[in-house]
């Protein structure tokens, strides 16, 4: 029982912290935060219990079933027993009604206070007649289910009872091993009686209630059957429970009611995230953080600003020119491939790095040496970024025959011969991971050259950069210059950047089509 009741409190915990986790991430507000995960936390709770109560309830039906059908109890399963009740010996009586019992359960409350003065419960050992046997009733069920009759109450008979009963006194210390000791026993024999603070047995204007279980009653019930002990009882977090209705009712009894309380807690979650919801979205969101995750408060997003004026103000106002976003890219990145110098120019002058990479390793640098802007390229080495290309000055002429020449040649054959695994031994890993996620091998056939023709190159121990040229299926006749760059794996050459641009066709057909940007771009 206990570890149930911690499971309960654990999930509540987890969700509530879960909803107060996202409220903090959205308002940065203690307070707000907190409210939202008590209601979030609390209503999904609630969601997530009738939901397994809905499963319960079809566990119920099953059990039923199998009772009305006569199939045998099975030792530790959930099984149900439906008949006329009994004693096993003498039976118990009502406390205020006298009534002959097998079980009872009575409250005495205060009705100024609202609180009970007096509560107690009783089970005799007694056993259920069925078509499959007697089952015993081994420890205590909640009698909701039954009704007691207010006229009933001899209220001189119930005094003499509470003067004679051994009281217990009831407490937040004892709460859980009294009901521990509640819902299992050994002989079915239990009773409790609770006096609350020590009150008075004066039974003038209080409210009771009393309800019992009378001896020969039509009764069925659901528990985890005992094979050993012939009967039903209580194990962890599984009760027993008791309905005084024969098993077709009590089917329709327990599948209706988790039915009904899945279709409320249900209504209560969704019109609780139908406030929560839109307060999620039109709040203004959390405020822009440094790179060490500390709020900047007031700091604006220079990460996509187009405006090289506005965002220079931004700039002087404290806005970071190095704002991660998505995949690791930077505002620099973003106005490289923008083509607009001056944003750069006014980025780097704010401390934007031109070499910081992408998750794909890509840098701004590298972002204007494949997008074929020189211009844009001198800003950034003049701002201390690395031109990574081989040249005159950094390496010595290629030769048609040379490795890294005859790298770019099998990296291509493997792209038109469709053969991924000769590609990822030619380039980069990315490049057949890239091709296989969004299918392009069709496209990337028909943008390069089948048959290259080497045009000029530099390398050196380590990197390589050169040109070739080719017709593709793309250019329709038109000739394109290939740029690749290379770097030297103890395996051998591997293409690790790409890049083109068109040249007008020597003899192109009226009509020719779409030239190899053109193409790329409508794909």
């Amino acid at each position: 029982m206990k570890k149930s009741c911690a499971l309960v409190v654990v999930v509540w915990l987890v969700l509530a912290g879960a909803y107060a986790a996202v409220a903090w991430w959205r308002t940065q507000e203690r307070v707000p935060a907190l409210i939202i995960g008590i209601l979030g936390g609390t209503f999904a709770a609630i969601l997530v219990g009738s939901a397994t109560g809905l499963v319960q309830g079809l566990k119920d039906r099953a059990a039923l079933r199998r009772a009305q059908d006569g199939v045998p109890r099975v030792d530790g399963r959930l099984e149900a027993a439906s008949g006329r009740v009994r004693p096993l010996g003498a039976p118990l009586a009502g406390p205020f009604t006298g009534k002959p019992c097998v079980a009872y359960e009575y409250d005495v409350k205060d009705p100024k206070e609202g609180r009970s003065a007096f509560s107690g419960v009783a089970l005799a050992p007694c056993a259920i007649d069925t078509s499959t046997g007697p089952a015993k009733l081994l420890g205590w069920a909640v009698l909701d289910e039954f009704e007691g009759d207010p006229k009933e109450i001899d209220r001189e008979h119930g005094a003499a009872y509470l003067r004679s009963a051994p009281f217990e006194p009831l407490g937040l210390k004892n709460a859980v091993s009294t009901l521990s000791s509640l819902l299992a026993d050994d002989d079915g024999s239990i009773r409790k009686d609770f006096r609350i603070e020590g009150a008075a047995i004066d039974l003038a204007g209080r409210k009771i209630s009393e309800k019992v279980v009378p001896v020969g009653a039509t009764v069925t019930v659901l528990g985890i059957w005992s094979a050993a002990k012939g009967g039903f009882a209580s194990t962890g977090a599984a009760v027993i429970r008791l309905y005084p209705f024969g098993p077709s009712v009590t089917a329709e009894e327990v599948v209706g009611n988790s039915r009904k309380t899945f279709a409320i807690a249900a209504v209560l979650f969704l019109v609780l995230h139908g406030i929560l919801v839109p307060m999620y979205l039109l709040s203004p969101g959390p405020p822009p953080r440094d790179r060490a995750g500390k709020v900047i408060p007031g700091n604006p997003s220079v990460f996509d600003e187009r405006d090289c004026d506005r965002l220079r103000d931004l700039l002087a106002a404290g806005a970071d020119p190095n704002e991660p976003g998505a995949g690791g890219r930077t505002p620099l990145m973003n106005a490289v491939s923008n083509g607009k110098i001056e944003c750069v120019k006014a980025l780097v002058a704010a401390g934007a790095s031109p070499d910081a990479a992408d998750e794909d390793g890509s840098s701004a640098m590298s972002w204007a040496i494949t997008g074929e802007r020189e211009d844009l390229v001198a800003v950034l080495k003049a701002a201390g970024g690395t031109d990574f290309r081989v040249t005159a000055e950094t390496g010595r002429p290629l030769a048609p025959d040379d490795g890294p020449v005859q790298a770019v040649r099998a990296y291509l054959a493997a792209i038109q011969a469709g053969d991924l695994t000769a590609l990822e031994q030619a380039s980069n890993p990315s490049t057949p991971a890239l091709i296989r996620k969004h299918d392009v091998l069709r496209l990337w056939q028909q943008t390069r050259p089948a048959e290259p023709g080497f045009v000029s190159g530099f390398w050196n121990d380590g990197a390589a950069t050169l040109v070739v040229r080719g017709a593709t299926a793309a250019s329709r006749g038109g000739v394109v210059l290939f740029h690749y760059h290379l770097k030297k794996m103890p395996d051998g050459w591997h293409v690790d950047k790409e890049w083109f641009n068109d040249e007008k066709p020597e003899a192109p057909p009226r009509g020719a089509g779409l030239t190899l940007r053109e193409a790329l771009t409508h794909a």
